[in-house]
């Protein structure tokens, strides 16, 4: 299927900017919507590999939307630049970051080319946070998919109920995030959560990112066969939810 695609510029209430990529089948309009689904970003900003997702969700069916959550012409020039943009966002994660990525859901929503009864999130380390969260924060999505995403719980959460379906995509040599599962696991029982929880041999951290070699960071690499199978198996899912 072909898709056409378009900036996607938006605010959230601190007046902030932001400048997404949307990308869609040709013939989405009000009378004719599709399910949706935000693409939120690695720690490098919105880059063309998040673009490339949104271009094969909307190939798929979908509108898709390429999210930003650093802001327009705010991503760094360098990694380490990016990495503290990241940084300091994590640890506003509950006050800035949260309203970056609820408005970001919300200027998509209104997009009247978006069936706003089929949402859904998916994203990549720092963006499969932001999904988690999203779940964790009763947003109105039928399902999120975090790809070797940061699964630490929010500090301040009550364990009330998850309504979100939720499926992470995991890396079995993924060392940082390993020590986190057992608690993560522990939440999702505890709010009584509809997950899976996905393990693949042999991938470290990133190993969806097929340039994750130019990283140079120990324990990120890319592994093309889970990149396949966690794909297939996020497709898979938003079929189901969305039926």
């Amino acid at each position: 299927m072909v898709f056409k695609s378009e900036p996607f510029e938006y605010k959230d209430s601190n007046g902030d900017v932001f400048e997404g990529y949307f990308a869609y089948p040709p013939d989405a309009s009000a009378s004719k919507k599709y399910p949706g689904v935000v693409v939120y970003h690695a720690f490098g900003g919105c880059t063309e590999f998040e673009k490339e997702k949104a271009q094969e969700l909307a190939k798929l069916g979908y509108v898709a939307l390429a999210a930003d959550v650093y802001g327009k012409g705010k991503i760094g020039q360098t990694k380490e630049e990016n990495f503290t943009i990241c940084k300091a966002l994590v640890g506003e994660r509950e006050t800035t970051l949260k309203r970056r990525t609820l408005a970001t859901l919300d200027a998509f929503s209104k997009d009247p080319r978006v069936n706003t009864d089929k949402l859904g999130a998916t994203g990549y380390c720092f963006g499969g946070l932001i999904c988690l969260d999203l779940a964790r924060y009763g947003a109105p999505l039928k399902g999120v998919v975090s790809f070797h995403g940061t699964l630490l719980p929010l500090p301040n959460a009550e364990h009330t109920p998850i309504s979100t379906a939720i499926q992470v995509q995991h890396g079995d040599l993924d060392q940082r995030i390993n020590e986190q599962i057992p608690a993560f696991l522990d939440e999702m029982r505890a709010r009584k959560a509809d997950w899976h929880f996905t393990t693949y041999s042999d991938a470290e951290h990133g190993f969806t990112e097929p340039k994750a070699h130019l990283i140079n960071h120990p324990g990120v690499s890319y592994n093309a066969k889970a990149d396949k199978r966690s794909w297939a198996a996020m497709v898979n899912f938003f079929a189901e939810i969305f039926a």
